[in-house]
């Protein structure tokens, strides 16, 4: 009997040993720690669910893979330097431009007044027409030029506080000529009949007043010597 026991069932999907006949079913592969409830158990292997790899699926996914610009750490990405995002897809901007402006794909778009890579440069206006150097927000014009952003063409000294400087060219007040209006001028120009020294004019012979515009009555004095 216990040889057609064991025969009886040496094809079937059960195996008999020992003298009982004792059936024992065949091996179900298992997968570490059930997949951490996270996955499927196919043939001894995890199949995770999205969000979730690994041999027990028990490490949880970075989106994106991080954009391969960064590391992934319980489930966050941990971006390389100079990418930021949740998937570490976008590009930071040095210094997060100061907070005075605006980073668009890795570069700072300066707010009004604030200029260079961080936006850590005082701007000057206008960048001062390219007429001079900007300091610490303030213009220093080249020479020729003036005005807060160097849009002003400049008059030699100012015109000496003696005229108007208009397109760089000195308008003298009455009395005051010259490119820098620091000559002084003589009444009508002394009339053509004499010199115009430091605003007088020296008037010819036989002509006076201050323009030299008269004639000067001149009495000749005639002595006669009578022997």
């Amino acid at each position: 009997m216990l040889g057609s026991c064991c025969n009886h069932h040496i094809m079937s999907s059960y195996f008999s040993t020992g003298a009982v006949c004792t059936t024992v079913r065949p091996t179900i592969d298992e997968c570490p720690d059930d997949c951490s409830d996270q996955g499927r158990c196919v043939d001894g292997k995890c199949v995770c669910f999205p969000g979730f790899s690994g041999p027990d699926c028990s490490m949880p996914d970075c989106p994106d893979d991080c954009s391969s610009r960064g590391r992934c750490v319980n489930g966050q990405c941990v971006c390389d330097p100079g990418f930021t995002g949740p998937e570490c897809s976008s590009s930071t901007c040095p210094d997060n431009c100061n907070d005075r402006g605006r980073c668009v794909n890795g570069r700072c778009v300066c707010d009004a007044g604030f200029t260079g890579p961080n936006c850590g440069i005082r701007g000057c206006p206008d960048n001062c027409n390219n007429r001079g150097r900007c300091v610490n927000g303030k213009c220093v014009c080249d020479s020729g030029f003036t005005g807060q952003d160097c849009s002003e063409m400049s008059c030699p000294r100012k015109c000496n506080g003696r005229g108007r400087c208009v397109s760089g060219q000195c308008v003298c007040d009455p009395g005051f000529s010259g490119p820098d209006c620091s000559v002084e001028t003589c009444p009508n120009n002394c009339s053509n009949r004499g010199q115009c020294v430091n605003g007088k004019c020296v008037c010819e012979s036989s002509f006076t007043s201050p323009d030299c515009s008269s004639r000067s009555s001149v009495k000749k004095l005639y002595i006669y010597i009578y022997i």
